[in-house]
């Protein structure tokens, strides 16, 4: 297990880790422009493993299978110092979990020649992963940690095994660790309970099919690169602070029909209008209103097995930037057969102020205990959900070269990035007027989607892998998509407001 750092850094040195590592932080999410599952929708069942669904994770620029069928959870948390945890997973019957976290490697201080003057260097990866082994070794009370080479070329990683036991349960544990740079460490924990040692076996056996699609595209070096293109965000938000009140909207609702490998599984509406909002409460002495741009977006997509979700997204902005409303509330519908018939409601609420960012989410499986979200430090290259809908509209003028934002993602609710170019006006298939064409990629995998859009930055056409977004009429959508949605209204007594 040679895969080690080199033994001394600069500060400069470690400046720029630490810049990529907050570069990496502030490209968690996926694309914006049009709400997509977070995992993929097919599964894909092999003839001697568990059926997965693809994962893909632009922050930090690596894609993978997962087990199909678990619930999933890719809000961040912290599970150890130093670290963020990317995503949660647990099987149907509890009995099979895992963890996605990338940690932030610390320096440490080494005396430096004779003189003893202390300095700073990053540990090598070997040493790294050494304390760690001990730390999650003394926390899960295992009694004998395992130590492997893990080969993912061109990295080489490390696997840690170890055994627990909570009372008559025990459980086995594989953490794969595999280093992307010398300041960041990507972190792999699947776990199970174990009866026997066939089990041991299977769940072994899963593990191994499960890490060895593991694709790597994080690159510090792109990540580096992108600094130009936030650069480029920037200048256009600071322009925009200073004529967002004048932009001219078209307030028209637009309905989009979405289709996967073809296949129709919903719709999309929209609308911008100039509204204002009153932030202040009910008898309040004095009231707080601001004049914005209001974005209304509500979606319904039907699965195959009869299962209906339902979404609601309202996002606001003060024509002035300081103030910004987002409300994103997801309701699934059971199918008609399905027990119990209850709903389950997810809301994320976001309110900013100035450059501060406060977030709750609730579900309606725990009604009374809301979970309040760490504030958010959005910076100068933040730009509001809202104004992201019209993104397409403000870079006409702009030059022809990647512009990158920061901006809120409802689903990990953290922070992402988009990064749009501008390819100029193209013709549309479908669509009589004049169309213009733009690259729009997330994070740090290379897989950029294709977005047209009309005069006014409206969206007329997405398309990103086997998904596309396509506008139709209401008509059209009503036809296709209104009676399984109106089943579903009758029977909860839904509303989209």
């Amino acid at each position: 297990m040679r895969c080690h750092a080199r033994e001394n850094h600069n500060r400069s040195r470690m400046t720029a880790l630490n810049a990529h590592f907050w570069i990496a932080f502030v490209l968690l999410g996926l694309m914006s422009i049009c709400a997509q599952p977070v995992l993929g929708q097919d599964s894909r069942p092999t003839p001697a493993g568990m059926p997965t669904v693809s994962y893909t994770e632009p922050a930090f620029g690596f894609e993978m299978q997962v087990p199909a069928g678990w619930s999933y959870d890719r809000s961040r948390f912290q599970q150890f110092k130093n670290s963020i945890g990317l995503m949660r997973g647990r099987s149907a019957g509890g009995q099979q979990g895992l963890q996605i976290l990338v940690f932030r490697v610390q320096p440490i201080v080494v005396p430096d020649g004779e003189d003893e003057h202390p300095s700073m260097r990053l540990p090598s990866f070997e040493d790294w992963v050494i304390d760690f082994g001990k730390a999650v070794a003394e926390s899960a009370n295992a009694e004998r940690l395992e130590w492997e080479t893990w080969k993912l070329p061109p990295r080489a990683g490390a696997l840690l095994t170890y055994a627990s036991k909570i009372g008559a349960t025990r459980t086995r544990t594989h953490c794969l660790c595999v280093p992307f740079d010398p300041s960041t460490v990507w972190v792999f924990v699947y776990s199970g309970t174990i009866a026997d040692e066939a089990e041991q076996r299977r769940l072994r056996q899963d593990f191994e099919q499960l890490i060895g699609t593991l694709h790597v595209h994080y690159d510090p070096g792109e990540a580096e690169q992108l600094t130009t293109a936030f650069e480029r965000g920037r200048t256009l938000i600071e322009k925009l602070h200073q004529q967002a009140s004048r932009v001219r909207l078209d307030e028209t609702e637009h309905y989009y029909e979405i289709t996967i490998g073809r296949r129709a599984i919903g719709y999309l509406s929209r609308r911008a209008s100039r509204e204002e909002y009153e932030f202040t409460n009910r008898g309040a002495e004095h009231r707080d209103v601001r004049e914005g741009l209001r974005i209304r977006e509500r979606s319904w997509r039907f699965a195959d097995d009869g299962t209906i979700r339902h979404t609601r997204l309202d996002m606001f902005t003060s024509f002035d930037m300081q103030n910004e409303l987002i409300e994103n509330q997801l309701t699934q519908v059971p199918a008609p057969d399905v027990e119990p018939q209850e709903l389950l409601i997810k809301t994320d609420r976001v309110i900013r102020k100035d450059d501060v960012l406060f977030s709750s989410f609730t579900t309606s499986l725990d009604r009374t205990l809301p979970d309040p979200g760490k504030p958010l430090g959005v910076g100068p290259v933040y730009l509001d959900l809202a104004w992201v809908r019209l993104l397409p509209g403000l870079l006409y003028t702009a030059p022809r070269e990647p512009h990158a934002f920061a901006i809120y993602n409802t689903e990990t609710r953290s922070l992402s990035s988009q990064i749009i170019t501008f390819l100029g006006e193209r013709e549309l298939a479908g669509h009589a007027g004049k169309a213009y064409a733009f690259e729009v990629r997330e994070g740090l995998i290379d897989r950029p989607a294709l977005l047209y859009a009309d005069q006014h930055g409206n969206l007329l056409r997405l398309v990103a892998g086997d998904l596309v977004v396509r506008r139709s009429s209401r008509d059209k959508v009503e036809r296709a998509f209104g009676p399984r949605r109106d089943d579903a209204r009758q029977r909860f007594k839904m509303t989209d407001e």
